[in-house]
Order: C-alpha cells, then structure tokens, then sequence
C-alpha cells in the first residue's frame, strides 16, 4: 500500500525517521538491561521538543490537535529502529487528560504519565474495573502489566464509581509499584492502591468518551510501532540474503528463501494498509474499538511471524543473543503482552462486530 500523506505528515514521518536513525538502534534497547532508569529523559526530552507527545491533544493546552494518523507515522518509524519509548502511549494520555495544566507539562516533557487500565494479563482496559473510587477520591484495588512504571511521575487509571468507569490521576510517590523485567530489558509494573489519594482526569460524563479515544490511540499506536519492528528485521534479514553465501552463491538466490521474504513482504504490507485505514477512519468518524483491535490483533500476530522468519533466515547466529535480529522479536513480544495480543485483540473485534 502507498500511503497518501500530505505535505505535513511526510515532513512529520521524515524527522522522526531521521531521529530514529540518529538516536536508535539495538545499542541502546540492550542498555536497558543494566539500566535503572529504563526510559532515557534526554531521549524523552528530545520528543517532546519535536512534538510526538503533544501530537493528539488539545491546541489550548499546547497541543498540535493532529489525529491518529500523524501519531502512528511517529510510533511506526520508532519501532523500526528499536527505540523504547512510550511515546504513543503517552500521546494518548495527554488526549484523555482534562486538565490544561497538567497537559501541558506531559507535552513539554516535563511529565511523564502512563495509562493504567488492565487489571491482570488477558485484560484490555476495556471491561469494567475493578479498581474502585471511593465518595472522597480515593482508590482500592491494582493495575497490571504498565510498561516502564517505574519510571513514571504518575498515572492516568480507569476506576468504578457509581457504576461508571471514571479516569483518575494518581502520583507515583502515592502507590506501591512492583516490577518485573520484560523480554526487551525494561520493567512492566503492578500498581497497588489502598486508599491512594486521586484527582479526576475529566468530567464524569467526559469519561467513557475519553476512555475509548485512549483505548484506540494506545491499540493502533502499538500496532503501528510492530509494523515498524517488522519493516526493521525484514530489511535486515534481507541483507543477509544478499551477503550470506552457500554452495557458492548468495542464499537469497534460493527459490524457498525468495518465496519465504515475499511472504514477509506480504505480511507487512496487509498490516501497514490495516493500520493507516483504521486511523483514518477513526480520525473522521470517531472512536470505533473494532477497527483498532482489528489492526491490533493483524500487527501482533504478523510481527511474530515476520520477526520469527527473520532469524530463521540468518540459521544459527539469529538465534544467539549476540546478534540483533533476536532483539526484534524479544520487543514484538514485549508490546503484544503489554497491549494485548493476537487473539485478545480479535475477540474484542468481534464483541464490537457482533
């Protein structure tokens, strides 16, 4: 598929591939594995300043007000170059955010929230926390499976009061945070709330509104960035067809191993056509979470595929830990079990269809 971008957006994807050329690559997702600090703040404010994080919010709190389309430009060229930063995820929350102040400071960088939705690992976000919000603002209950808790100055958490699902504001400092390591060297966190003082995010009858928007711009983003680790180990294992050599020749002479990097091909191309078909419909039309899932549940089983032929076709040194293609498959895997995988995501879309 050949997208159709606008002047715009082509000089939007262009600088964040000239950054994720610059600043990306496997040196620095293997940092993270002696790391204590898992997102690099000067990477961050790096993104802030070109204005990834303010891309979905609000003109009046120093946003862009772009649309989904623009977003996952950004996420797609990140993850072809291995960059782990939450930069969609954030993005989406400065959208669902109400209040101006802190908004703005999300968008300059200053602040990094994260979404805290699920509440155990075969859970989107979507069904009915939980978490309950006490009459005095306060929270009970644990969210699952946040990528780079550790590392956040709060978070934007989904909980029941009054029958509804209301967003809330929680400070770091005001929870306990365990974390475990991921596949890809950084830590996804369990948050625990016991009478944890919040603030509301938005207006209760904003909420479910808000809460969608965010469940669609988390779920395509993340589909775009496995697109984007799909384009990355396609193209290098296809310069290893072209170097490695057997029985005299190049191995990508070979008609099986031909027919195997057209399949790939096949696969990202279905997927990248998904993805930006579903942002823009969801840009014109509004939050559809069928959609989202639909290219969700596509991304996050094709990227296993592509990424999983990718080191079959290096032979032996893809599977060492020394080489970089393992490293495109180990953040597939990552970002799947943070947003959901293949078959969560496909259920979702058919609850919606149905």
């Amino acid at each position: 598929m050949e997208l159709l971008l606008t002047d715009e957006q082509t000089l939007l994807r262009d600088s964040a591939a000239t950054f994720a050329e610059r600043r990306g690559g496997a040196a620095g997702l293997r940092a993270l594995r002696t790391a204590d600090a898992k997102i690099d703040r000067g990477l961050w404010r790096e993104a802030a300043e070109a204005g990834w994080l303010a891309i979905l919010a609000d003109e009046s709190a120093g946003g862009l007000g772009l649309g989904l389309t623009e977003l996952c430009l950004v996420t797609q060229e990140l993850g072809k170059k291995l960059i782990p930063l939450p930069v969609g995820a954030v993005a989406a929350t400065a959208a669902a955010i109400g209040d101006a102040d802190t908004v703005t400071r999300i968008v300059a960088g200053d602040r990094i929230v994260l979404p805290a939705l699920a509440e155990g690992p075969r859970m989107l976000g979507d069904e009915a926390p939980g978490t309950a919000a006490s009459p005095d603002t306060t929270l009970s209950g644990s969210k699952h499976g946040v990528p780079y808790a550790g590392d956040a100055n709060g978070f934007l958490v989904s909980a029941s009061a009054g029958g509804s699902a209301l967003l809330y504001l929680v400070d770091t400092a005001d929870i306990s945070i365990e974390t475990a390591p991921t596949m890809d060297g950084a830590v996804a966190g369990r948050l625990v709330f016991d009478g944890t003082a919040a603030r509301p995010a938005c207006g209760p009858n904003e909420a479910p509104a808000a809460l969608a928007r965010l469940l669609d711009a988390m779920h395509l983003a993340a589909a775009a960035e496995l697109l984007g680790i799909m384009e990355g180990a396609h193209a290098i294992a296809l310069d290893y067809l072209k170097v490695r050599e057997q029985f005299g020749k190049p191995i990508g002479a070979f008609q099986a191993l031909q027919h195997r990097a057209v399949d790939s091909l096949a696969a990202i191309e279905m997927c990248r056509s998904l993805i930006y078909q579903a942002a823009s419909a969801i840009d014109a039309r509004g939050s559809t979470p069928g959609l989202a899932s639909a290219a969700m549940s596509l991304a996050a089983r094709n990227a296993m595929t592509v990424t999983k032929t990718a080191i079959q076709m290096h032979g032996g040194i893809g599977f060492t830990d020394e080489h970089d293609i393992g490293l495109y498959l180990k953040r597939a895997m990552t970002l799947t079990a943070t947003y959901g995988n293949a078959g969560l995501h496909r259920k979702r879309y058919a609850e919606s269809a149905a």
